[in-house]
């Protein structure tokens, strides 16, 4: 040991040489400042120990000063000696990281020491050279790197405490201070003094908006997120930190270098331009330093122009006096991005504007309106940034609020520029992001269509003489043609057409009425003429005043009917003038009167003959107020209509009239002339009749003959009939066109049948080839309701001349001819029918499914007519309706008759298991469908005592005969065994073919007439199965133990049940015979077995294979047990012995 300690003390002694010698000496040089060192005081015990935990030595360590200012040693293994020494830079004897680390354990101590002020000056020296020792060993290697103070000098936890931490300090802020030193070499032992200057300060960020009038309290911007990049360069190349900003525009605090920093922002937030400047910031050390910063809210521009047209035309021209000027327009701003439906119920800003009038560089005039003061109404500030109008991030609707003059609003649309979509009521679109841009969604261009109001207009035409909306004579206010003129400067759409001022737009035409009227819609907003172009006939178009009108409602019909805005016209008159004379002897004929009748209105007037033998109408002959119409001399005067009489003016209207030679002392003896028949149609005119006299003209005949297509006179009521009139006619004129008119007269009204509100009546136009013709005219129609009534057929003839109006030459109207004369009689329709099952029996058996087929013949039907034929079943003994489920049994077919005479057949089927001894009747019932709507019964058989209408139900009676036997041998005796079988053959009879039944089966036993129980439990079997037939024969089982049933005679028992409802299966039927021998199965009686004698013991013998006479203990094949016990003493002695030889073998050696 003593040479080991030798050893060591000599390595350490070798090792402290080396460690010394690693710090560089420095020579001293006379030219270098010389600075004083020395140890002023003792500050304490330090104890030097050692890597491996020795103390290396203990030593009393001094206050060290240069020049009075606090040193440290940097050199352990060598004494301080008090003396003058050179200065050199630290950095010159040691690295940077070692400077550092020195510097910066100094420095937390005396932060350290500056919050804890129980340490003296003396403990806060110990702990700074200590530590600074403590430093360099690790670097240098003196292997003292946990040299300390005593702990009597300070306590082991304050040491502890200030190292670790010192050392932690030093690591963690190499980059936060600037740190230096300097080294003091002489004699003895070195000294160093080192500082650590804080060199970082603190840098963080102050967003707000350039523009908070625009972002504000707006969800589309936000302040957070904007990323700023902070650069020690000016070319921000080198990044040393980032900042984000918070949503009140504001960063965290970041620690930087001291000095100038270059800042810029990387991404702007939400809403924001990104700033492309780069901010300069000086941050001092250990000061915090702050940026205010501003971003450019994004907006996009109000250039968003709505044009007003004219839906109709496209074009930007209002249509007649409308106008595309004034239309207003809603706009609402939301702060937010919306859809229509989620819309907030009111708008952060809104605007009303209107539509103005603007005229390009070519001339043309657009109606615009946008959000710019030069259109605005009414509402809010518009957003202004940089002196311009903008629209901030968020949602903008418009719709047009207020139609322009003459424009209705509903149905207005706009239309992008460039697309066909029509966007009807509210518009929506966002400013949404887009890179550094605001920008709109969708066109910034829209065009807005408005729809022109439209009217329409009504005229009446009047007659101007009387003021009423009613013709005079033969005229008409009929095909009066008006002309609809444009009064607008600008053009109108009508019909799909533009037209101009001044143009004809329309050409209406009056009605019988007089009245002629547009659609509601045809004219579009503004001021028309209308004007008469045409006047109806019989009416001159003189003196017929234009009027004109306005349209400014919408679907208004502008009523020019009254008396004030009427049309009038001077309706056209004439006069008529002749000569009386006798045949042959011409001699005129004085007073004698002629009567003239309008064929239109039946008013008539007498003219007279003068002595002459003339007779005049006109004025000129004699003045129409001298005793006007009183028809007695030829100097009364003649007046048509109902105005009062004018001498400017033709007696006669336009009309036809007839004129007829009235029978008097003048022209007695005479054969008068037939009446006759002119035309007034010119006006101011007088028709000169010439000459009239009494000449013969040969009377035409007319004799006729109605029947049926079959020659008979009687014709049964019918949908369509048919009358034939044979017209034989005598007295026409070889080459002369006819006319032949015939209608049908009711004898007992003696007046027209009508039949739908229209006459019957049928005509035939002829050209005469002969004097006498016969001509067959045919009257078709409905006389379904005509039963009981006598039809006359009444005829007229018309001469057909080339030009003007037929003339009546003939007619046969006489009610009480019998040759005209036709009967309608009643149609009369019989019902015959049998009722059967589908078999053709008449009784039929109770189920649940039950058919009756009714076998009807129809007589007296009319051909081609459809028909519905309806019957249902009455039950006999209620006298009531048959009703299953609550609803009528019944039945019908639609058909159309292909004769009179027709078979048809009825199918009822119905559930009718509850209907045994019940008598079914079939009633019938036909109707007639010519009028769908309204059916009408034209037959019907009802008689609940007719048999052949008749079917009984009888009761259905179902049947159970059974045959059971054992299914082994067939036979009815059956042997006591575990496991025997009995099967049961049921024959079933009178079942419905089609349902499902239950049959089930039990055994029972004849001795107690109880079930059998086997175990406690019933033997008893069931079966499942639907009838194919009314007869079946079913085989069930019955399998159980019979061993212990020697003697007894077992029943079958069965019961058969319908499950029409499964939910309450009905019992149909049962055999349930306890005498019945084919049913009983008898069990026979088990023999007796002899008793068996006892059997000797056996002696006892060898063991056989298979038997087992005695136990033993004797060991066995495969028994482990002694087998293992005996290896175990084995093993036990091998050990033993092996340890005797290796004992022996130890001796031996020893």
């Amino acid at each position: 040991m003593k040479k080991l300690w030798r050893k060591t003390l000599a390595v350490f002694a070798m090792l402290t040489t080396v460690f010394t010698s690693i710090l560089p000496t420095t020579p001293v040089l006379a030219e270098e400042t010389q600075y004083w060192t020395e140890s002023t005081e003792r500050v304490g015990i330090v104890e030097k120990v050692m890597n491996d935990g020795s103390i290396g030595s203990t030593f009393n360590e001094g206050l060290m000063t240069v020049e009075g200012e606090t040193a440290y040693c940097i050199d352990i293994n060598t004494d301080f000696k008090n003396g003058y020494k050179s200065r050199a830079d630290a950095s010159t004897r040691m690295s940077a990281a070692q400077i550092s680390d020195v510097a910066l354990s100094l420095e937390y101590i005396k932060q350290y020491a500056a919050s804890h002020p129980e340490l003296n000056y003396k403990q806060v020296y110990l702990l700074e050279q200590c530590m600074v020792w403590r430093t360099l060993s690790v670097y240098l290697g003196w292997s003292c790197d946990n040299v300390r103070a005593a702990y009597d000098e300070i306590p082991q936890a304050v040491q502890d405490e200030v190292y670790a931490n010192a050392k932690a300090f030093a690591a963690k802020n190499r980059d936060r201070y600037d740190c230096g030193g300097y080294i003091y070499s002489g004699e003895g032992q070195e000294l160093g003094q080192f500082w650590a200057k804080l060199a970082v300060g603190n840098a963080n960020i102050q967003k707000v908006s350039s523009d908070p009038s625009v972002s504000a309290d707006n969800d589309c911007y936000s302040l957070a997120g904007a990323t700023y990049g902070l650069f020690s360069d000016q070319d921000c190349t080198a990044q040393v930190a980032t900042l984000t900003t918070d949503r009140d525009g504001n960063t965290e605090t970041v620690e930087v270098r001291a000095g100038t920093l270059y800042i810029k922002e990387l991404s702007a937030p939400t809403g924001f331009k990104v700033d492309s400047t780069v901010y300069t910031l000086t941050v001092k050390a250990g000061e915090t330093a702050t940026l205010k910063v501003s971003d450019t809210p994004k907006a996009t521009s109000t250039e968003i122009e709505l044009f007003k047209i004219d839906m109709e035309t496209g074009k930007a021209v209002a249509q007649g006096a409308a106008s595309l000027e004034g239309a207003e327009f809603v706009w609402n701003y939301y702060d937010g991005y919306y859809t229509k439906e989620t819309l907030p119920s009111e708008p952060t800003r809104t605007w009303t504007t209107k539509t103005v009038a603007e005229t390009d560089r070519d001339g043309t005039t657009h109606y615009v309106t946008g959000l710019d003061n030069a259109y605005k109404v009414s509402g809010d500030d518009f957003y202004v940034m940089g002196g311009k109008n903008v629209l901030p991030l968020g949602t903008l609707t418009v719709q047009e609020s207020k139609s322009p003059t003459g424009y209705l609003l509903e149905g207005a649309y706009l239309q992008a520029e460039g697309s066909e979509e029509q966007i009807k009521g509210l518009y929506v679109t966002q400013i949404t992001e887009d890179g550094d841009l605001a920008v709109l969604s969708g066109s910034n261009q829209f065009s807005v269509s408005d729809q022109v109001i439209r009217g329409g207009v009504k005229i009446q035409k009047r007659d101007l003489e009387t003021g009423d909306t009613k013709a005079q004579g033969g005229a008409t206010l009929k095909d009066t043609a008006f002309e609809i003129v444009s009064l607008n400067d600008n053009p109108v759409l009508v019909e799909g057409k533009l037209y101009q001022k001044n143009e004809v737009v329309k050409t209406i035409h009056t009605g019988i009425d007089g009245i002629a009227a547009t659609s509601s819609d045809l004219l579009p907003y503004g001021d028309y003429q209308i004007r008469e172009s045409k006047a109806p006939a019989g009416y001159l178009t003189e003196g017929a005043k234009p009027v004109e009108f306005s349209i400014t409602e919408d679907g208004q019909i502008v009523d020019l009917t009254g008396e004030e805005t009427s049309i009038y016209n001077q309706v056209k008159r004439g006069d008529i003038e002749g000569v009386k004379m006798a045949a042959g002897t011409h001699k005129r004929l004085a007073n004698v009167p002629f009567k003239i009748t309008s064929v239109t209105t039946g008013e008539s007037h007498i003219v007279v003959t003068d002595e002459n033998g003339q007779f005049s109408t006109s004025s000129e002959w004699t003045s129409h107020k001298n005793n006007t119409n009183r028809g007695e001399s030829s100097t009364d005067g003649v007046w048509f209509g109902t105005s009062e009489p004018d001498d400017s003016k033709g007696a006669l209207l336009y009309d036809t009239y007839e004129i007829e030679e009235l029978r008097c002392d003048s022209n007695k003896g005479l054969t008068l002339i037939p009446a006759f028949q002119i035309v007034v149609s010119r006006d101011n005119l007088v028709i000169d009749l010439g000459t009239l006299t009494d000449e013969y003209e040969k009377e035409l005949t007319i004799h006729t003959t109605a029947v049926d297509p079959d020659g008979k006179k009687s014709i049964v009521a019918g949908h369509q009939v048919t009358i034939v009139d044979t017209v034989s006619l005598d007295g026409l004129e070889k080459g002369q066109s006819y006319q032949l008119v015939g209608w049908q007269m009711d004898k007992e009204a003696n007046a027209e049948l009508l039949v739908n509100g229209a006459r019957v009546e049928a005509e035939t136009t002829f050209t005469a080839d002969r004097e006498t013709m016969e001509i067959e005219m045919e009257f078709t129609f409905d006389a379904a309701a005509l039963a009981g009534k006598d039809l006359v057929t009444f005829e007229e003839l018309y001469l057909l001349p080339e030009d003007g109006e037929p003339e009546l030459v003939a007619q046969h109207k006489d009610i009480e001819d019998e040759g005209q004369t036709v009967s309608i009689t009643e149609r009369e329709i019989t019902i015959h029918t049998t009722a059967t099952d589908p078999e053709g029996a008449k009784e039929l058996t109770a189920g649940k499914e039950l058919t009756i087929v009714d076998k009807v013949r129809l007589d007296g039907l009319e051909k081609g007519v459809s028909y519905r034929l309806v019957g249902w079943q009455m039950v006999k003994e209620e006298r009531a309706e048959l009703l299953i489920d609550g609803k009528r049994v019944e039945s019908d077919l639609t058909f159309t008759a292909e004769d009179s005479s027709m078979e048809l057949e009825l199918t009822f089927t119905f559930h009718g298991k509850e209907l045994a001894g019940k008598s079914l009747v079939t009633f019938e019932e036909l109707y007639d469908l010519t009028n769908p709507e309204e059916p009408e019964k034209v037959a019907e058989h009802t008689d609940l005592e007719d048999e052949g209408q008749t079917v009984t139900i009888k009761e259905r009676e179902i049947t159970i005969h059974t045959n059971a036997a054992d299914k082994e041998t067939g036979e009815k005796v059956i042997a006591p065994k575990e496991t025997v079988t009995i099967v049961d053959t049921v024959t079933i009879e009178g079942m419905e073919v089609g349902t499902e039944y239950l049959l089930k089966g039990w055994q029972m036993d004849k001795e107690t007439g109880e079930k059998l129980l086997i175990d406690g439990q019933p033997v008893e079997t069931e079966y499942r199965f639907t009838a194919e037939d009314s007869n079946m024969e079913i085989q069930i089982e019955f399998t159980f133990n019979a061993s212990a049933l020697a003697g007894k005679s077992l029943v079958t028992f069965e019961e058969l049940y319908d499950l029409t409802n499964p939910e309450e299966p009905e019992k149909v039927a049962e055999h349930t015979d306890l005498e019945d021998e084919g049913q009983t199965v008898t069990v026979s009686e088990e023999p007796e077995t002899p008793e068996e004698p006892e059997t000797p013991e056996t002696p006892e013998t060898p063991q056989n294979p298979g038997t087992t006479i005695q136990s033993t203990n004797a060991p066995k094949t495969g028994d482990m047990t002694n087998l293992a016990l005996w290896f175990a003493l084995l093993g036990v002695s091998a050990a033993g012995l092996l340890g005797a030889y290796l004992f022996k073998k130890y001796k031996e050696t020893r």
